[in-house]
């Protein structure tokens, strides 16, 4: 990722277990500084979203991890480029209603 690459996670308790703070520590990885509670903050939870309801659509399920792993990849390739647009517009206005929100929910 190289030297200026910055960590993004959620606040979540596995993202700040000891052992992933420790992990990054040693490994020289910059966190960004993240407000508690602020999941909807990160659009990638959208693309997630979005990436679960195109796999679940596929009849027949995947029968094991490695067609699992194949359709994941085939669906992210066929997202279209305007949701990830969309999302990055979107972070303005995510930014103003969880600072309204005081870091409370938002409609995201």
């Amino acid at each position: 990722m190289g030297p200026q690459a910055v960590y993004q996670d959620d606040n979540a308790r596995l993202h700040r277990a000891r052992v992933v703070n420790d992990f990054l520590q040693q490994s020289g990885v910059n966190r960004m500084e993240w407000p508690a509670c602020s999941p909807d903050l990160n659009p990638i939870e959208n693309l997630w979203d979005e990436l679960d309801r195109k796999v679940r659509s596929n009849h027949p399920p995947p029968r094991d991890v490695q067609h699992l792993y194949q359709m994941l990849q085939a669906e992210w390739q066929a997202l279209p480029q305007r949701i990830f647009t969309t999302l990055v517009h979107s972070m303005r206005t995510r930014c103003v209603e969880c600072q309204n929100s005081q870091g409370g929910c938002t409609h995201y």
